[in-house]
C-alpha cells in the first residue's frame, strides 16, 4: 500500500455537528460537500466579491473582471485540472488504489469550491489594502520595536501592547503585536469561514484554503523545508486553536498542507497570468499587436527561441489566429479565446501531470512549491505572462493612481475607527453591551456603524477569554478589539469603502 488514501483525507465532519453515516456510501458523503457548496454559494462574502477589485480599482466597466468573476474562472480551471487528475488516475487503475473510486465527486466539488472562495478574504482595493492594513498597525504598535534596542523606547501606543521587561509577558506581547501587524487575505479567509460567517464548513474545504502553514504570530526563523508553504501568514492567533484541530482531523503534520490547496493554488495561477492582459487590453493599456510584441520579447530572454516549442504552441498560435478569423469576432476576443483555450490545454494536464508524479509528497503536505513551479517551458511561459503584468500593467500610472487612492482611503478609515482602540477596555466593553456611553459621544456613533455580525464575533470571542491576571485580560480583549475594526473595513467592497471615506472627510 502505498499510504494515500484519499477517502480518509476528504474529511466530511463539522466542527459543530459531527454526522454518523457510512463511508462508504458516496452519496451521503458527497451530501455533506454539497451542503458546503450551498453555504459558500448564498454567502454573503461570495456576493461582495463583484465589488471588489481583482486588478483595477472601482471599475465602471462590467467586461473587466471583478474578484467574482475572476474566482468564477480559477473555478473552472480548477474543475478542469480535478478532472484530467481522474482521467491520468482512472487510465492507470489508481483510483481505487488512492482511495478515490468512491471520492470522484466529493474530490471535484472540494476544489471547484475552494477555488470560488480562495479570494473572500481579500480587502478592498487588493494588495494595496493589504499592505495599507499592515503599515498602519505597524506605526501603532512599534512592530519593529525590541528590548535590546536601548537606543528609544517602546513607541506602541497601546499600553496594553507595550513590552514590560517580563520574559513570559513580552513574549505573548511580541506575538500579538506582529500577528496584527501581519493582515494577509488568506489568513483573513480562514477567520471569515470560521470566526465571522460561521459557515461551519467541513474540515476538507476548510483545509483547501489554508494555503500558507505558518501563524501570523510566528516569531522564531521559518524551517527551510517549508519556506515556500510559509512565505506568507497562513492563520492569525484568534484561529490558531481551530487550526490545531483542523491539523488533527485531517492527519496534516505542522506547517504542512492540504493535497487539494495545491490544485486550487495552480487554477488561481493559469487564470490570472491570462486575465490580467486581457483586462489591460479591454482598459485599452495596451494592444494585442503591441502585447504580442512584448510577449515574444520577453520569452526570447528568459532563453525561448526555438521554432515549436510551447510559446510557439500557444501565444504564437493564439495570434496567427487573429489572420483567419472566421467568426468575425473582435480582436481582443479572438486573441484572448484562443490563448485561454491553447494554455490551458498544455498547463492543466502539465499540473496533473506533477500533481499525481508528486503525490506522496503533495498528499502528505510537504510538496515545498507550487505544482506550476520548477525549471519547466511550462513554468517558464507562466513566468512570462506574469512578468509583462508586473511590468506593464500594474506599473501603469492609472493603476498606481487608484491604488495610491485605494492606499489612502483604508488608512483614512482605520484613522477614523482609531477612537474605538485608544478606548479602555472597561470602557469599550461598556459601550459594546449598552450600545451607549455617555462619556464617548463620538466613540458611541463609530461603534454604531460596525456590522452587527463583526460586534457579536469580538462579544463571543471576548466571553471565551482565559487570562492569568488583569493585564493579560486587557491584552487579549484589545487583540480582539483591533481585529473588530480590521474584519469590518477589510470587509468592504472597494465601492463601499470610497462612499465611507468621502462621508467621514464631509463630516471632519
Amino acid at each position: 500500500m502505498s499510504g494515500i488514501d484519499f477517502s480518509q483525507k476528504l474529511n466530511y465532519q463539522r466542527k459543530y455537528r459531527q454526522y454518523h453515516i457510512d463511508p462508504n456510501d458516496e452519496e451521503q458523503v458527497i451530501r455533506q460537500f454539497e451542503s458546503d457548496r450551498g453555504r459558500i454559494i448564498n454567502s454573503a462574502a461570495i456576493r461582495r466579491l463583484q465589488q471588489k477589485t481583482q486588478v483595477f480599482p472601482l471599475e465602471n466597466n462590467a467586461a473587466v473582471r471583478s474578484r467574482l468573476t475572476h474566482s468564477l474562472e480559477v473555478q473552472q480551471v480548477g474543475r478542469h485540472i480535478s478532472k484530467t487528475i481522474i482521467h491520468e488516475l482512472r487510465t492507470n487503475n489508481l483510483l481505487a488504489d488512492y482511495g478515490l473510486d468512491k471520492r470522484l465527486l466529493s474530490f471535484e466539488s472540494l476544489i471547484e469550491m475552494a477555488c470560488l472562495i480562495h479570494d473572500i478574504g481579500n480587502p478592498p482595493f487588493g494588495h494595496f489594502g493589504e499592505a495599507a492594513i499592515k503599515d498602519w498597525f505597524a506605526r501603532k504598535l512599534d512592530l519593529n520595536f525590541s528590548l535590546e534596542n536601548i537606543k528609544r523606547e517602546d513607541r506602541c501606543e497601546i499600553p496594553a501592547l507595550r513590552l514590560c521587561g517580563d520574559v513570559k509577558r513580552d513574549l505573548f506581547r511580541r506575538q500579538l503585536r506582529k500577528d496584527l501587524c501581519q493582515f494577509e487575505g488568506n489568513a483573513q479567509a480562514i477567520r471569515m469561514v470560521h470566526s465571522l460567517l460561521k459557515l461551519n464548513l467541513t474540515y476538507a474545504q476548510v483545509g483547501c484554503i489554508l494555503k500558507y502553514t505558518g501563524p501570523a504570530f510566528r516569531l522564531e526563523e521559518t524551517p527551510n523545508q517549508f519556506n515556500y508553504l510559509m512565505k506568507k501568514p497562513g492563520f492569525y492567533w484568534s484561529e490558531a486553536h481551530f487550526v490545531r484541530e483542523l491539523r488533527r482531523e485531517l492527519k496534516m503534520g505542522e506547517f504542512c498542507r492540504f493535497p487539494l490547496t495545491y490544485i486550487m493554488e495552480a487554477a488561481d495561477d493559469i487564470s490570472y497570468c491570462i486575465a490580467d492582459l486581457d483586462d489591460a487590453v479591454e482598459k485599452a493599456i495596451f494592444s494585442v499587436d503591441t502585447l504580442m510584441g512584448y510577449l515574444e520579447q520577453e520569452w526570447q530572454e528568459n532563453g525561448g527561441h526555438r521554432t515549436g516549442d510551447l510559446f510557439d504552441l500557444t501565444v504564437r498560435k493564439a495570434y496567427k489566429g487573429l489572420h483567419g478569423n472566421e467568426l468575425r469576432r473582435s480582436q481582443q476576443d479572438q486573441f484572448f479565446m484562443y490563448l485561454r483555450v491553447y494554455i490551458t490545454g498544455k498547463l492543466v494536464p502539465y499540473t496533473a501531470r506533477r500533481f499525481i508524479d508528486h503525490l506522496p509528497a503533495v498528499f502528505e503536505g510537504s510538496f515545498n512549491q507550487a505544482l506550476l513551479e520548477d525549471k519547466s517551458e511550462e513554468h517558464r511561459l507562466l513566468g512570462t505572462l506574469k512578468n509583462i503584468a508586473c511590468k506593464r500593467v500594474f506599473n501603469h500610472p492609472e493603476i498606481e493612481k487608484l491604488e495610491l487612492q485605494g492606499y489612502r482611503i483604508i488608512n483614512g478609515l482605520l484613522d477614523f475607527y482609531y477612537p474605538l482602540l485608544k478606548m479602555s477596555r472597561q470602557d469599550f466593553v461598556e459601550l459594546n453591551q449598552n450600545n451607549f456611553h455617555k462619556d464617548y459621544f463620538m466613540e458611541t456613533r463609530l461603534l454604531h456603524k460596525l456590522s452587527t455580525k463583526h460586534r457579536l464575533a469580538y462579544s463571543e470571542a471576548v466571553e471565551k477569554i482565559v487570562a492569568t491576571d488583569q493585564s493579560e485580560k486587557e491584552l487579549m480583549e484589545f487583540y480582539y478589539r483591533a481585529r473588530l475594526i480590521q474584519d469590518y473595513i477589510s470587509g468592504m467592497t472597494d465601492n463601499y469603502a470610497y462612499e465611507e471615506y468621502r462621508k467621514f472627510i464631509v463630516c471632519n
